[in-house]
């Protein structure tokens, strides 16, 4: 009778004991990290033994609580110098699109409220919230390097591999969530490009003969290119079109004797000068000036700049700038325009001049 009382029991207890142990298992929870999503990494280079900027980007399904930490740790062959806190930016989207992002602080080696902590091993970077917090599903970016501009002017700290690699760098943490990004480190990541734009030059007087005709003491004349009597008003005699790529600019000077009697070389009529002055009957003079349109950089030089002024200072072996660019121009128009006055003992003859208009080109 004991013995069918005790089995009984024993078997009882055995029931309720499996029965509590059934219920205790069934109510352990393993907690697993989730995986990061969206990760990636682009660097202002990948060729191997070079300084590189680091844009780290990723999604973090739980988020991070107050004093958890983010780690990023590259493989051997790297090279992490001590990263400024200027050398690196973190930040946070509204939303797991990793756009719209707001910058966080970043403080010393330890996190202190809303500044982040940043701590620099041989190969691992951490960094360690004080008391911010970022939400679940929302991008991350790190920014490493020159790249950083948040808190001041970031330097590049991180060294490419010496030889061609592929490397992993793992991101994990205590905010649980881990991932991997893949990177390449190749010889040369550099592609040379050449072409080469041709030279391009143009210059065009458009007509080669202009006419006084008939000089007075009493009256001013103006030279035409279709008058062969000339203009008793100021009239554009004839224009220079100029158009160049090169990039250094270009000038046109002009050089050529003022005018010279036919019979007798030693007769002139006195150039103006180098010094701008304004038509005046009765007294000898021989001048210019001139307005451009249409080009980029472009300016008239004195004498021939002035609005209601001439002058000439070439001879027939010395030439003067007439007008320069700074680069190229795509059409330049000179319009000139030509005075003369005789005073009243000025020589009987034939005039002429030839004026030789150079335009040069600096490529």
């Amino acid at each position: 009778m004991f013995k069918k009382n005790f089995l009984t029991s024993l078997t009882s207890f055995m029931v309720i004991l499996g029965i509590v142990l059934g219920a205790s298992v069934t109510h352990v929870e393993l907690a697993f990290a989730a995986a990061l999503n969206t990760l990636s990494d682009t660097q202002s280079t990948v060729k191997v033994g070079f300084a590189s900027d680091h844009t780290i980007q990723f999604v973090t399904p739980t988020g991070l609580a107050a004093t958890q930490n983010i780690t990023i740790t590259f493989p051997n062959g790297w090279t992490l110098g001590n990263l400024a806190t200027t050398s690196i930016d973190l930040a946070t989207s509204t939303s797991a699109t990793c756009s719209g992002f707001t910058d966080a602080i970043i403080g010393g080696a330890a996190a202190s409220g809303l500044a982040w902590g940043v701590a620099t091993t041989s190969n691992v970077i951490t960094l360690t919230s004080g008391t911010a917090v970022i939400p679940a599903n929302r991008c991350i970016q790190i920014k490493l390097g020159s790249n950083a501009s948040f808190q001041g002017t970031g330097s590049t700290t991180i060294i490419n591999p010496a030889s061609a690699t592929s490397s992993i760098i793992n991101i994990a943490g205590t905010f649980g969530d881990t991932g991997q990004i893949t990177v390449n480190i190749i010889a040369d990541d550099t592609v040379a490009v050449t072409a080469t734009v041709a030279q391009a030059f143009s210059f065009i007087i458009s007509t080669s003969t202009i006419y006084f005709g008939t000089l007075s003491s009493s009256q001013t004349k103006f030279a035409s290119s279709t008058n062969p009597l000339g203009d008793t008003a100021e009239t554009i005699a004839h224009s220079l079109q100029l158009n160049t790529n090169a990039p250094s600019g270009f000038s046109v000077s002009v050089r050529g004797q003022t005018l010279t009697s036919q019979q007798n070389a030693s007769n002139t009529i006195s150039a103006i000068g180098a010094s701008a002055a304004s038509s005046t009957t009765a007294i000898e003079q021989f001048g210019i000036r001139a307005t451009e349109s249409g080009g980029t950089g472009v300016t008239v030089a004195p004498p021939y700049s002035f609005t209601t002024s001439y002058g000439y200072s070439s001879t027939a072996t010395t030439s003067s700038l007439l007008e320069s660019g700074s680069g190229s121009t795509a059409s330049s128009t000179l319009a000139i325009r030509y005075v003369t006055n005789i005073g009243a003992i000025t020589e009987a003859g034939t005039y002429s001049a030839s004026l030789v208009y150079v335009a040069t080109a600096n490529f």
